[in-house]
């Protein structure tokens, strides 16, 4: 199913014609919008196809965020890894669907994604994972805030990386939530993440969150018999409740493989894991509905003609989704006057002790494990594992966290449930990318489930 850079590259000139010709015929429900542009001709992804969640602008491309609120709206510029992608020679190959707006439990205005390796299960919600699961393309670019793209990867079985807070330049993603997202890189192997971060990491002056210096992901890239020998790494006891018993199974087995690679696994307990979720889920709510309240009619996407302009705005925001529309009409609750200092305030002053703990916790430990996802691909129309059917932003303590923190986090396919795979999240300590990138690689080459179709 899976296909890698290298495979693409291989087939020259052929790579995007084959790509557009698996994505029309798969039926999956991957992409939204799609392209088939032409290659630079040149750079380390030339003539790769490559594709973009479709909340990332990209010029004279429609851009909809999986929303009928942002129907026929098309970009006069494209976002920084847009530009990073074609000047390495990629070919923007389309736009993948996801939750509207990146909300979790949100219906995407184009239908669900189906998962490659099932068709009647969830492929989660972003379909960028399904994409390369399903061998459309090598690679995909998605922004990450609650999970989305790591729990897509973890029920499609592709590897994926979201890096510090930072790392990657935000312009051009539209993001409904300012300091929890983050745009990330799903891919068949660690090695084609790398390759993708090495080109699209670094510092971004229309960015005020970016990084003033690029990391450096494919040079701290171990090899040997135990790359991890004298690593720590904790796993927090909380991380694991309410996992299905064979998540739990595949996690347990993946605990194994890291100590035959070295590493020394200890579990943990972190005081203010019971707090993520809820805390993330408040901040978010409250920023969502100052993010998108931009979307009225008058300067994005379409608009419905009335009598008035009250009217105008009042039928016009009516385009959002049910999810959507409780989203912000609960941000607007959390940021009122009455409210602010009981949930929003008291929510970031718990962050700054969530960050805290981490910081305290990665002086000892170099890594922590913990299952993706709770559950496998759930089906489709079912509650999407961890709380979907409750509209929650996040659907673990280990997301949320990884989230508030703004850590470096990285998924990967750990084992098989009948056919459909479960993942393992890596998460390292703020500016520790490096970390992060060294024990994926570790654990991909050890167990071989980068290319598995099931075990």
């Amino acid at each position: 199913m899976t296909k890698d850079i290298a495979a693409f590259k291989a087939a020259g000139e052929k790579a995007v014609a084959e790509s557009l010709e698996k994505i029309k015929k798969d039926d999956l429900g991957t992409f939204i919008t799609v392209c088939g542009g032409k290659s630079a001709g040149s750079g380390p992804l030339a003539s790769v196809p490559i594709a973009l969640s479709d909340n990332i602008s990209t010029k004279d491309v429609e851009t909809t965020c999986a929303s009928q609120i942002m129907k026929g709206y098309v970009p006069p510029f494209s976002g920084k890894v847009v530009d990073d992608l074609e000047k390495a020679g990629a070919v923007l190959i389309g736009k993948t669907n996801m939750t509207e707006f990146g909300l979790l439990g949100a219906a995407s205005a184009y239908g669900p994604v189906k998962n490659p390796r099932d068709a009647t299960k969830k492929g989660g919600p972003s379909g960028s994972a399904a994409a390369v699961a399903a061998g459309q393309v090598p690679a995909a670019i998605c922004s990450d805030a609650g999970g989305l793209l790591r729990v897509s990867a973890s029920f499609c079985g592709t590897a994926a990386f979201k890096p510090s807070y930072g790392a990657i330049s935000r312009f051009g993603l539209i993001y409904y939530t300012g300091s929890l997202d983050q745009i990330g890189v799903t891919a068949t192997t660690v090695s084609d993440i790398v390759t993708i971060m090495d080109i699209i990491s670094g510092n971004d002056k229309r960015d005020t969150t970016s990084l003033p210096e690029k990391q450096d992901y494919s040079g701290k890239i171990k090899n040997g018999d135990k790359p991890l020998d004298g690593f720590k790494i904790g796993i927090p006891a909380e991380f694991l409740d309410e996992v299905s018993a064979d998540v739990m199974k595949t996690f347990e087995d993946s605990v194994a493989v890291f100590e035959k690679l070295g590493a020394v696994c200890t579990k943990i307990s972190l005081n203010t894991a019971k707090y993520m979720q809820p805390v993330h889920d408040i901040i978010a709510g409250g920023e969502s509905s100052a993010m998108l309240a931009k979307y009225d009619g008058t300067r994005f996407g379409p608009r419905v003609e009335a009598d008035n302009w009250h009217e105008m705005i009042s039928k016009t925001r009516a385009l959002f989704g049910p999810v959507v529309e409780r989203r912000i009409m609960l941000g607007i609750y959390l940021l009122m006057a009455g409210q602010y200092n009981d949930y929003y305030m008291k929510s970031m002053q718990t962050r700054t002790l969530v960050i805290d703990e981490f910081e305290s916790v990665f002086k000892e430990y170099d890594l922590l494990i913990a299952p993706t996802a709770k559950t496998v691909a759930p089906d489709l129309g079912g509650a999407c594992g961890g709380g979907c059917d409750l509209e929650l932003s996040s659907y673990s303590a280990a997301i949320a966290g990884t989230d508030l923190a703004g850590l470096p986090a990285a998924t990967l396919p750990c084992g098989f449930v009948g056919k459909l795979p479960a993942g393992v999240q890596i998460i390292g300590g703020y500016l520790k990318d490096a970390n992060v990138i060294v024990a994926a690689e570790a654990f991909e080459k050890a167990t071989g489930f980068a290319k598995s179709e099931a075990i």
